[in-house]
């Protein structure tokens, strides 16, 4: 007997069938270039990966024409299901390292969201109850080295509006002055980017993938070994971080100047 569908996969499914069903077919690409989110932000929606955050969704529901559709799945289906860092090998994983690498795609890492923007993001308390204890991490007494390549994309992308945006940077700025917290940042210039079709990240001899059509925990030394390789490479790529906490001020400051 197949396994029961989560809401979050039904929420993905109906998505790419609303999308799908646009004549002529409209693609990843240009529903993405449409809400100014890539196409595998897109993806992962469609996977259940990830959830839109409300601006956004309202705006996909316009362009596909979904009248409240994937609204109603979100707040009936999707609203109240354990988060995915909730369920296991990652979770425990990250908690043990001594090195966390993590490379982002779509929004700030988790272990960096301020409250109201993990909000933005879950959209459930109980979710976002859990992200922010994750934190812990973070700030325990003998912390993992926690190196995190951000792309530029996320400090434009609006999750929570200006207020929520600005405040997230100066929390970015805050965190990089931590001797155990590195931040980089992948210019949206830089081609490394376009190589990948999503976050991924290495907790101890744990690999976390978020690609196109899942997200997936991978415990292979070799599939281990070559997401560091594609992080290191990735890195040396990125801004320097004195340069990437200039940027996220001037980028910080921007947002403010819209509040």
């Amino acid at each position: 007997m197949p396994a029961r569908m989560t809401g979050r996969e039904f929420f993905g499914r109906r998505l790419r069938v609303a999308r799908e069903r646009q004549v002529p077919k409209m693609s990843r690409r240009a529903i993405g270039e449409r809400l100014r989110v890539s196409d595998s932000a897109v993806a992962a929606w469609e996977s259940g990966r990830n959830i839109p955050d409300p601006d956004t969704l309202k705006g996909v529901e316009d362009i596909l024409g979904t009248d409240g559709l994937l609204q109603d799945i979100v707040e009936n289906m999707v609203t109240g299901e354990k988060p995915q860092e909730f369920l296991g090998t990652w979770a425990f994983a990250e908690a043990q390292a001594a090195t966390l690498l993590l490379f982002t795609y779509d929004v700030v890492p988790g272990l960096l969201q301020i409250e109201e923007y993990a909000r933005a993001v879950l959209r459930n308390d109980d979710q976002v109850k859990v992200r922010m204890s994750r934190q812990q991490v973070l700030a325990k007494e003998d912390p993992p080295i926690f190196v995190a390549l951000i792309d530029e994309s996320v400090l434009h992308r609006n999750v929570g509006g200006p207020q929520v945006m600005c405040d997230q940077l100066n929390r970015l700025v805050e965190m990089a002055g931590q001797e155990h917290v590195i931040i980089q940042v992948v210019r949206l210039s830089c081609s490394i980017g376009s190589q990948y079709t999503g976050s991924f990240g290495v907790a101890a001899e744990i690999g976390q993938i978020d690609d196109a059509l899942s997200g997936d925990v991978v415990e292979s030394a070799d599939e281990v070994s070559r997401l560091r390789r594609m992080f290191e490479i990735t890195r040396k790529h990125a801004l320097s971080e004195q340069e990437s906490i200039r940027l996220i001020k001037e980028v910080a400051e921007s947002w403010n100047s819209r509040i």
